[in-house]
């Protein structure tokens, strides 16, 4: 793209910054003129999650939300990306709490989008159980011996990246699947319609069993683009169970102070959403010692060993980034 120098590792990601201050670690799109989305069936009209919600009762989908966010910043890495990592110029902010969210099923007014053509390819040829979280392939014909067909869409890049209306970066993250996914973002209206947005073609085939196999062979059946997360396993407490803090609570009327709180807690019960006095989703000091700190150290090594600084003195920021875990402020985030 024009802001950024051409970098041929496919595999790179690049630190930008935003307009707004914040870093993006934005998956390498320098060689490629498009993104892409894929969907196992065609519809008529694709639109967001967020449309299809009851505007009167938002409140539901957005303390679930607000409960995740709490249970995300319970995490020591992402509370570092969230509240800055230390260089020596600035700190460091990576944060998209509603881009995460979107990457782990709440409902947003994001479409999610990849950079791989891959990775929208297994979207496309595979479905998922809601509540086991397993990839199935779709197979050739349906059971009334009807051809099964999928779409890609491409977003062409037809303008500069900023340009480029309602598109964001979530890209790499604390938790692993926007990284690995490749993600960015599409925002749209409740309106929208993907089908007849500009700059965007749909292509739709019929599901091929050898290309199934293959494009699932690639991805260990979607284990690699979905992976066995504890953050994941949360999100998906959250969204299935109903069950919030009264510190998700506390949040929601703190972001929406002109709302009647008691009326919300009556809507809330009556969608079946549960309000406990303890935060049941945070990340015990039992789960960090098990699941985070034996390797932490590693992961950041590995997340940033594919980063590139594109622009004149981010080389610096990424030095200090890369030597964070190493210093007195890094062992309170990495070493328990």
């Amino acid at each position: 793209m024009p802001y950024d120098e051409p970098i041929e590792d496919d595999g790179a990601f690049l630190l930008n910054r935003t307009a707004s201050g914040l870093f993006t670690l934005k998956p390498n799109i320098t060689m490629q003129p498009c993104l892409y989305y894929g969907d196992n069936d065609y519809h008529e009209e694709l639109k967001t999650t967020w449309s299809r919600l009851n505007k009167d009762n938002l409140i539901v989908d957005n303390v679930l939300r607000e409960e995740f966010e709490l249970t995300m910043f319970s995490h020591p890495l992402y509370r570092l990306l969230f509240q800055g990592i230390p260089t020596r110029r600035k700190p460091i902010r990576i944060a998209n709490p509603f881009g995460v969210a979107t990457a782990y099923g709440f409902p947003s007014p994001m479409l999610p989008l990849t950079s791989s053509l891959d990775v929208a390819a297994f979207f496309a040829t595979h479905r998922q159980n809601a509540n086991t979280g397993q990839w199935t392939p779709i197979p050739e014909r349906n059971e009334q011996g009807e051809l099964n067909v999928g779409v890609l869409y491409i977003l062409e890049l037809a303008l500069p990246f900023p340009m480029m209306p309602g598109l964001s970066v979530i890209g790499a993250q604390a938790f692993s699947r926007p990284g690995t996914q490749r993600m960015f973002a599409l925002n749209m209206t409740d309106e929208e319609n993907l089908n007849s947005r500009r700059f965007v073609t749909g292509f739709q085939f019929r599901q091929s069993p050898a290309e199934v196999v293959e494009i699932s062979n690639m991805f260990q059946n979607g284990n690699l683009l979905t992976p066995d997360e504890l953050i994941a396993k949360k999100a998906a407490d959250i969204l299935r169970n109903r069950r919030v803090s009264e510190a998700a609570f506390e949040l929601n009327c703190k972001n929406n102070p002109k709302d009647d709180f008691a009326e919300n807690r009556r809507k809330l019960k009556a969608a079946g959403v549960e309000i406990v006095k303890d935060a049941k989703h945070l990340f015990t000091p039992e789960e960090l010692a098990a699941e985070y700190y034996p390797t932490a150290v590693e992961q950041w090594n590995e997340m940033f060993s594919h980063v590139v600084a594109v622009h004149p003195g981010f080389d610096k920021l990424l030095d200090d980034i890369r030597e964070f875990p190493n210093t007195p402020q890094g062992h309170n985030f990495f070493r328990r």
